[in-house]
């Protein structure tokens, strides 16, 4: 029998605004679950010329506000879901987990089995962003889901202390091929590539921490991406002077990010916090070690395979790229990165999925 799924995505890969990692997992996790069988309608969020569409074996269907803003965008998708999940006609609800508040609390408006997957998982950053108690809905939020796919044991164990009897499966994301067979090019800078999001993905730590030793570091510093705070980046590259060594490019996708990866000698991560995101493995599939903060979502990239400064100290972090771009280990740091990502496939995610989706059809874990 064929299993029903709607899976509720804010992204969308076509979303001119975001375009992130959750929506590429999407694309490659539903592709193959759609192969398998699988009935699958994804609810993104409108944007500025959506079109709802069937791609990739999936129904695309779009929800809310399509303005400019992705913020309030993100209120908007919020706010329609209720309705949205309440007329879903399915076998299984899937829930992206959504920032600020990571929950949609779609289990409130169905009887249909949801299943959450943690794809934003800190409200209590966002919380101290904008002073606002989102952790506290969070936290009663989570209580609501008796099924959950986490990433890592980490993301498995912060679920169990909101919610101790709630049913999960390691389901971590993948990466494709085409990351594996980028060949090496001459280093030619230090690369960041994400969201322009500086309270989440740190930017502003970065900028400053490369400030200190971008006299004496060989390499400049390419950012590369898209976002709401795109004229902060600006601003603050002007104020410390930095124009003649960091260059702030468009988002990269398909060869052009595969370039740019090619062309990279270090990826600096500078995150406040994240889950698992699926750039880090397609930088480490590349060969590319990542410099990062010290923060538990990150215990489970190793020494081997990155440099971390303790969380949030430039002057550390400022070291750390120096270190990074000097290592005399770095050919083989390489080869140990691209040996890691090697353990994650989109295949395997899909296979994870679609164990955990049979079970609870199948009624398992009433």
């Amino acid at each position: 029998m064929n299993i029903r799924l709607t899976l509720l995505d804010f992204d969308d890969i076509r979303n001119p605004l975001l375009a992130a990692g959750q929506a590429r997992a999407t694309v490659e996790v539903g592709r193959r679950l759609a192969q398998m069988g699988y009935v699958i309608t994804v609810l993104s969020s409108r944007y500025p010329g959506f079109k709802d569409r069937v791609e990739f074996g999936m129904n695309y269907r779009h929800i809310g506000l399509g303005s400019p803003f992705i913020r309030l965008n993100n209120l908007f998708y919020f706010f329609a879901i209720p309705f949205n999940v309440w007329r879903a006609r399915a076998d299984i609800i899937v829930e992206c987990f959504t920032p600020p508040i990571s929950t949609l609390l779609s289990p409130i408006f169905t009887r249909i089995p949801v299943v959450a997957i943690p794809t934003m998982f800190s409200a209590k950053d966002y919380s101290r962003k904008y002073h606002f108690p989102f952790h506290l809905i969070e936290r009663y939020g989570c209580r609501l889901y008796k099924y959950f796919l986490p990433y890592t044991r980490e993301i498995e164990d912060r679920m169990r202390r909101y919610n101790p009897a709630v049913i999960s499966a390691l389901a971590p994301n993948g990466v494709g091929d085409e990351y594996f067979r980028i060949k090496r090019q001459r280093s030619r800078y230090i690369l960041f590539l994400g969201r322009f999001d500086m309270a989440q993905k740190g930017i502003d730590l970065l900028i400053r921490a490369y400030a200190r030793v971008a006299g004496s570091i060989r390499y400049p510093l390419r950012i590369a991406g898209h976002g709401p705070d795109q004229e902060r980046i600006y601003e603050l590259i002007k104020k410390l002077h930095m124009e003649k060594y960091i260059t702030v490019v468009g988002p990269l996708y398909g060869r052009k990010k595969l370039s740019a990866l090619s062309e990279a000698v270090v990826i600096a991560f500078p995150s406040r916090h994240d889950d698992f995101p699926v750039f880090s493995l397609e930088a480490l599939a590349s060969g590319n070690p990542l410099v990062t903060f010290d923060i538990h979502e990150f215990s489970i990239f190793g020494k081997d395979i990155s440099y971390k400064a303790h969380a949030f100290d430039i002057e550390e972090y400022a070291r750390m790229l120096m270190h990074a771009v000097y290592d005399k280990h770095l050919v083989h740091k390489r080869l140990l990165c691209r040996r890691f990502a090697g353990r994650y496939t989109w295949d395997k995610t899909a296979a994870a999925y679609n164990r955990f989706f049979r079970r609870i059809h199948r009624g398992d874990f009433l």
